[in-house]
């Protein structure tokens, strides 16, 4: 095998005449590339995006473009048995193919890879040969397919985000524009092209794993197919150990070029998520006689998705089981890491994976308006140990379901669970993104009590796509790895509580209530939820250039915040919880992080503390919309598009960890019927604990409880202050109930110390509900020392303190520092420690809850 990349000599121009920007053959940026990447490495388009430069782009979603290389170079075949053959690991998206003028291919699918045979075409070649790529713009072919196939809804705007045709196009549904980032519709080679020579060839290699119910064995199952010329070559099999060590090595028996294989392992390594263990990876290799080979890498874990009846409620469980244990599924959903996909590479993913991995993440929802990852990804999260939920590419709208669209769907799927199947990492396939849903919304043809169909003949034809081919398809190629129809699913419909997973967007959109409220959308799996907030102000900076425009209320600022109603949202929800200020900047985006931050507060501990133990995983996993952002704009990200962590990635690191403290305060009396405009008393809090680990843990709770506005300590029972506790592995434990002194002027702060070692394992800080009433201490002072070494900040102050976020000033050059912990309670007598990298000697500053009002000459 002769492997030929075939990265140099590529050019570009648009074929179209929207305009004169490239009308001529230009040299491209990079390789892959897409049109975008090229122009802005030319300078005929600015960053799409800064500033409204968005709008000024979006002629280049509509341009037709033409790739070609002439540097495809002349093949000298050994025999009349030797082949040649272009492989085109993705085009985005339509595309006819010229080799020398001859047409050799038409895809208009990007998520599938094609293989062309050009031996005919290269072996009379004289010279070096002409590749050509001639895209048709996507949008344009997307509205012909659809008025070719027929759209079923009545009402063209029952889809979300882009028009219709997007439906009707098999290319990453997030390019024609999403509420969490821009139109940015790429043309391209986005994937690498080769050229390969041989004459026999693995041409297919499927590796999938079956563990024993004791773990005390292992199958790993080999199954593919070798191409080849002449004569049936010799093949064999090697497995080594996680320490590379050959474990066995079989010949296979080729039967009309195919094998399948099965080899045992004893006493295997077991792959864990990294809160609950390691992750050993086995190597698997075919090998030909020609020295031909492929090779996987894979985990060895027991998969199960177990859904049992509850003990003491009605529904069953949604919880992932890995090597018997059941885990909390706590992490995050993640959206392509870039409009122009080939800027993504291995060094950024890694970046983002590993943060999701620091802030104690389990699992990863990648979300099928994007694309099935890159190799690179799926990599990292077996070696980081991340699980990953992966749906399948449909979202947000009514896919059609004729018979053409249906084979490329076929093909695109075969192709994505072939690719990535094999690893340890993924635990799901999902149908699609909320399908379900809208159809229940809009009131498309949705029968659940109907199995048979013919749903193509429907309003609803999808059906015929997630309940009938994906579902064969992962049968037939998915190993051990489960297929759910659709996110959200279960039950009497598509977001009930008590059956499958949800998604939990009555705060925010829907009826936009109360963030309080999220316990009581407490489901079996909640898949998506969240909050919006700005970006840091570092990163609104390099958004918005004019000086005039960097306010809360400028028509910049509202092109970087593509959430719907966020004018409204932001007010509302603020003006119910807390004194806000809009402006200057700086203090709205404190205040919009510190908002998602209290939400996700609720959010996570409410639904952690309902793990209750086996067949009471009453809540088994919380996935928050979203981990990443694709841009610097506002949006529901945990960290934004420069990787600098909000605030509630802090609280959700904090509330995902392997030992949680909680305390929620409870009504203990209503105000008299009479009157209005009062709230209900809440006097009393009930504290929880959980203990993610495997083992059981004998802690000591401290409780203590301060003044907020003269700082002093308020007295509790002794019997309260400190008390020994037993906590039971992985599972949440109800404590106690303790009445709260003088509760509205009153913080308690809690913790959670190891008997034998001393070190804190837990620590909670509750405060009375509004935070709009609450008055500081007029002394207040926070400190924030740096230690010696540069590498730690202790922060302390003389009265309880809420949000205290440390950061480097914006008028300091260069990125942010990385804090370990931020967005921290403060309360008196305790120090609390914060390591940091990178911070070069710079200045630290701290902000805090009302700051603002500590300003001379503020006034209320």
């Amino acid at each position: 095998m002769t492997e030929i990349t075939l990265d140099q000599g590529w050019e570009f121009k648009q074929s179209s005449n929207l305009n004169d920007s490239a009308r001529s053959f230009l040299p491209v940026t990079q390789f892959p590339t897409v049109a975008h990447i090229d122009l802005l490495g030319h300078n005929l388009i600015d960053d799409p995006f800064i500033d409204s430069n968005e709008i000024k782009s979006l002629w280049v979603n509509e341009a037709d473009w033409i790739y070609r290389t002439s540097e495809i170079p002349k093949v000298q075949l050994s025999n009349e048995n030797e082949k040649a053959v272009l492989v085109f690991e993705g085009l985005d998206t339509v595309v006819d193919v010229y080799l020398n003028g001859h047409h050799i291919l038409f895809s208009n699918n990007m998520h599938i890879c094609h293989r062309v045979d050009v031996t005919h075409l290269l072996k009379h070649a004289d010279g070096k040969s002409v590749l050509e790529l001639r895209f048709r713009n996507a949008p344009a072919f997307a509205r012909e397919e659809k008025d070719r196939i027929g759209y079923k809804c009545k009402n063209p705007s029952d889809v979300h985000f882009g028009g219709p045709e997007r439906l009707f196009l098999r290319k990453a549904q997030y390019h024609w524009g999403w509420d969490w980032g821009p139109s940015i519709n790429t043309a391209g080679p986005w994937k690498p092209v080769y050229l390969q020579i041989y004459q026999q060839r693995v041409s297919e290699f499927i590796v999938r794993q079956q563990v024993s119910e004791d773990l005390t064995t292992a199958d790993i199952i080999v199954i593919g197919s070798v191409e080849f010329s002449e004569k049936e070559p010799e093949a064999a099999v090697e497995v080594f150990s996680p320490t590379g060590e050959l474990l066995q090595q079989n010949a296979v028996e080729l039967v009309n070029g195919n094998f399948n294989t099965t080899i045992a392992i004893d006493e295997p390594l077991l792959w864990f998520p990294h809160l609950y263990g390691d992750q050993p990876l086995y190597k698997v290799t075919v090998s030909l006689g020609n020295g031909h080979s492929k090779s996987q890498h894979i985990g060895l874990r027991r998969l199960k998705l177990v859904q049992n009846p509850l003990k003491n409620s009605k529904g069953r469980s949604f919880v992932f089981e890995i090597n018997n244990i059941r885990i909390f599924a706590g992490g995050s959903c993640w959206i392509p890491g870039d409009c122009m996909l080939p800027r993504m590479d291995r060094h950024r993913y890694s970046k983002w994976l590993n943060l999701a991995k620091s802030g104690n993440q389990t699992m990863i929802r990648v979300w099928g308006g994007g694309i099935v990852e890159s190799d690179d990804f799926y990599d990292l999260c077996d070696r980081e140990g991340l699980l990953v939920w992966q749906d399948f590419l449909f979202a947000c709208g009514n896919y059609p379901a004729s018979p053409d669209f249906l084979r490329n769907v076929e093909v695109e799927a075969e192709t994505q669970l072939k690719r990535v199947g094999h690893h340890a990492s993924l635990v799901l396939w999902a149908g699609n993104n909320e399908d379900y849903l809208l159809a229940e919304r809009f009131g498309w043809d949705l029968d659940m009590s109907d199995e048979e169909g013919p749903w193509n003949e429907t309003n609803f034809p999808a059906r015929e796509i997630y309940e009938r081919l994906l579902p064969r398809l992962v049968e037939s190629l998915g190993g051990d790895v489960p297929y759910w129809p659709s996110s959200p699913y279960g039950g009497s419909f598509s977001n009930d509580t008590t059956v499958g997973d949800t998604h939990i967007w009555d705060v925010w959109h829907g009826k936009v209530s109360p963030y309080q409220d999220y316990q009581n959308y407490t489901s079996r799996f909640i898949s998506e939820f969240g909050f919006e907030s700005c970006p840091s102000l570092r990163t609104l900076y390099r958004a918005i250039t004019v000086p005039s425009e960097r306010h809360a209320q400028s028509r910049l600022f509202d092109n970087h915040d593509k959430g719907p109603g966020h004018t409204r949202r932001y007010p509302m929800y603020m003006g119910e919880n807390f004194r806000f200020r809009m402006n200057p900047l700086r203090d709205f985006v404190y205040c919009t992080q510190f908002l998602q931050a209290e939400a996700m507060s609720y959010a996570y501990n409410c639904w952690r503390r309902e793990f209750r133990g086996l067949d009471q995983e009453y809540c088994a996993g919380a996935l928050v919309w979203q981990m990443n952002d694709i841009w610097p704009g506002a949006s529901w990200a945990l960290v934004d598009v420069d990787l600098n962590p909000k605030p509630a990635f802090y609280v959700t690191k904090r509330a995902l960890a392997k030992v949680v403290l909680g305390m929620s305060r409870i009504i203990t009396k209503q105000p008299p019927y009479i009157v209005t405009g009062y709230l209900p008393e809440k006097h009393s809090v009930d504290i929880w604990a959980v203990n993610g680990t495997l083992e059981g843990l004998d802690v000591t709770l401290n409780i203590r409880a301060y003044d907020i506005e003269s700082g002093k300590r308020q007295p509790l029972p002794t019997e309260i202050e400190s008390q020994r506790l037993d906590l039971p592995s992985n599972q949440a434990l109800e404590i106690t109930n303790i009445s709260i002194p003088n509760a509205e002027n009153t913080v308690i702060v809690g913790s959670l110390h190891s008997v034998f070692t001393g070190e804190r394992l837990a620590r909670w800080v509750s405060w009375p509900e509004p935070l709009k009433y609450i008055q500081l201490s007029p002394e207040l002072i926070v400190s924030a020392h740096v230690a010696d070494s540069g590498d730690k900040i202790l922060l302390s102050s003389n009265a309880p303190v809420k949000g205290v976020v440390l950061a480097v000033p914006i008028s300091e050059s260069g990125e942010d520092a990385i804090f370990e912990d931020n967005f921290v309670d403060l309360v008196p007598e305790e120090v609390v420690e914060v390591k940091v990298q990178g911070l070069g000697g710079r200045k630290v500053e701290t902000r805090f809850l009302y700051d603002w009002e500590k300003q001379e000459g503020f006034e209320l």
